[in-house]
């Protein structure tokens, strides 16, 4: 029985021991550890813990890349032991890091490696009775975890005596999250908020001890971490990725049946077709263009046309098979979520015979709210799914087109934000729904749909209300597109900051004559202007005229979490990106 998120390794043991329960990618080779040895490891490292004077209710920050065995072991053991872990993403500025050490009163620090250290120390005043290890270090040094392993062997009942003392009501962990302004703060979960999560998606994900699935997102991500312990409980299989330059190798090395990704992830999968669509023979691009265009017509329902089925079947034996094999030939599902998934790519995958579904959740509700489910019926393209079991979604004040704030209710929701009360309250009604400042609507009955964050929503200087989100992710179905902000704000009408996919473009460039340079160059190249006018100009046209992009501005720099201008879950910073491209707004507006 799992009441604590530290149980899960039991109860995998218990139930369906898997002699590869963890496999661990680094350094050429994959390492893999039983259910057995999973457990003697958490054991160990709860013992070392311990003996660093980690105490329960202490809090331990930890700074992973991606996820390891090593990373879950310590995850697990901290918890364990009665301490509350506190994750922070690898690419935090380091006054975030020291926010987040001073306002947290963390007593241990463990980082991934000393090349990252670097990054942070040494730590300001204030922090210098900070223990400061690197989890990661081949060395023999003090500060080396790894010489600690060395140092303290194993002491399964001292641990187990620590794990007595663990309620689920118990803090297991405070996550920061990062927001799109302010100060990030400390989101309180619970053993107990963390493991009614668990049970409920448990059920609908098709995992067992015959699958596996593949891990290769960062693991201080909540979103990450709960399909961690959703695969661990389920007994499947899990391959953990440390170097995500050998992405594509693992895909043919593993074949896994399942796997977690951010939207930009298959988005990426997709223009890479494009790109290579482009190096082939004309008859070849014609026939991928073909199958492209059968698989967007892709609908999984009862009464599909015999000649749509046939062509189907063409377009899979083709094309979509050699595409799937590059993805390990035996996908079954892919789970999306922190950003919106694309309806037509859905589909596209769905054609494929891979079922991607997406979901809602946020770090506050531990995380998952709503999923587009694996059942028949049960999931809708272009929504996030219905509500998971146990979980109470409703629409606050709707509007006449049924919009209005996501409300959220459920025993995984968060008892609020680590010494900020006034904040706490804030966040949930007086009947204690929490206030998610998403907006969104119930379609098809039961099918959410996000429209937009709450704050993000601005009204033109004409008096018509835009959800730039959803524009966002109408102008992104253009290839072209591979980033884009909307901008309009007390401004007469819309404009847009665009950074083109500049290895598609490339690829157009060499089909029609244009010689190409460096895109710092090609953005103001003036066939490449008229190209993403084009593809403007048909997006435009399916949109009621207020919600047209005038005029837009091509910008050849990314936007990344480490320049500041995207949160860890990808998510705009709106107001940086404004003032980054000041002057090129104030232009757009200025010419027309």
């Amino acid at each position: 029985m799992i009441r604590r998120t530290f149980d899960i390794i039991d109860f995998q043991l218990e139930r369906h021991p898997n002699d590869r329960a963890l496999v661990s990618y680094s350094n050429g080779k994959w390492t893999p550890y039983s259910s057995t040895e999973s457990r003697d490891r958490i054991y160990q490292y709860g013992t070392i813990l311990l003996e660093l004077g980690i105490e329960k209710g202490d809090r331990v920050v930890i700074l992973p890349h991606l996820a390891s065995a090593d990373w879950i072991f310590l995850d697990l053991a901290i918890q364990q032991v009665g301490a509350v872990v506190v994750p922070v993403h690898f690419t935090s500025q380091p006054d975030q890091l020291y926010h987040i050490l001073d306002h947290s009163e963390t007593k241990l620090c463990i980082v991934a490696d000393r090349t990252l250290g670097e990054r942070f120390l040494p730590p300001p005043e204030g922090l210098t009775e900070l223990q400061i290890f690197f989890l990661h270090d081949p060395s023999e040094r003090e500060d080396s975890f790894g010489s600690l392993l060395d140092r303290y062997p194993a002491q399964p009942d001292r641990v187990r005596a620590a794990a007595k003392q663990v309620s689920p009501e118990d803090l297991a962990a405070i996550i920061y999250t990062s927001g799109t302004t302010g100060i990030p703060k400390g989101v309180m979960l619970s053993h107990h908020n963390l493991v009614c999560n668990l049970q409920s998606v448990l059920p609908l994900v098709p995992l067992d001890r015959r699958k596996t699935s593949l891990s290769f997102l960062p693991f201080s991500h909540i979103f990450e971490r709960m399909a961690i312990y959703v695969t661990i409980a389920s007994g499947a299989s899990l391959h953990l990725l440390v170097e995500r330059e050998y992405l594509e190798k693992a895909f043919r090395e593993v074949h896994p049946h399942f796997f977690t990704a951010v939207p930009r992830i298959i988005e990426k999968m997709y223009e890479r077709l494009l790109a290579l669509r482009g190096e082939n023979a004309s008859w070849r691009r014609q026939l991928i263009d073909w199958a492209l265009r059968v698989g967007q017509r892709y609908r999984d329902r009862p009464g599909t046309k015999f000649t749509y089925w046939i062509q189907l079947q063409l377009a899979r034996f083709l094309v979509f098979n050699q595409l799937k094999r590059n993805l390990g030939g035996r996908v079954e599902g892919i789970i999306v979520g922190a950003a919106h998934l694309q309806p037509q790519l859905g589909r596209l995958l769905a054609a494929m015979n891979i079922r991607i579904r997406e979901g809602y959740g946020m770090t506050e509700t531990s995380p998952v709210i709503t999923l587009n489910q694996f059942r028949p019926g049960l999931y809708s393209f272009g929504t996030v799914g219905v509500p998971i079991p146990g979980v109470e979604v409703r629409i606050d004040q709707p509007d006449a087109a049924g919009e209005g704030e996501i409300l959220v209710r459920g025993p995984n929701v968060t008892r609020g934000y680590y010494k900020q009360d006034a904040v706490t309250r804030e966040v949930f009604t007086e009947d204690g729904w929490f206030r998610t400042g998403d907006v969104g609507k119930f379609v098809k009955k039961r099918f959410l749909q996000i429209t937009d964050r709450k704050k993000d929503i601005f009204k033109t200087s004409a008096g018509k209300y835009i959800a730039p989100q959803v524009l966002e992710n109408h102008f992104r179905q253009s290839a072209f597109i591979e980033q884009i902000m909307v901008v309009g704000f007390q401004r007469p009408y819309l404009t847009a900051i665009i950074k083109p996919n500049f290895e598609l473009l490339e690829q157009w460039c060499k089909v029609h004559g244009i010689h190409w340079t460096s895109p710092r160059y090609m953005v103001l190249n003036l066939k490449v202007k008229e190209k993403m006018q084009e593809e403007i100009d048909l997006l435009n046209a399916l949109l009621p005229n207020f919600q047209n992009i005038r005029a837009f501005h091509l910008t050849d720099r990314e936007w990344t979490i480490s320049s500041g201008l995207l949160t860890y879950t990808l998510k705009l910073i709106r107001p940086q990106i404004l003032q980054a491209y000041q002057k090129d707004i104030d232009l757009l507006y200025k010419m027309s």
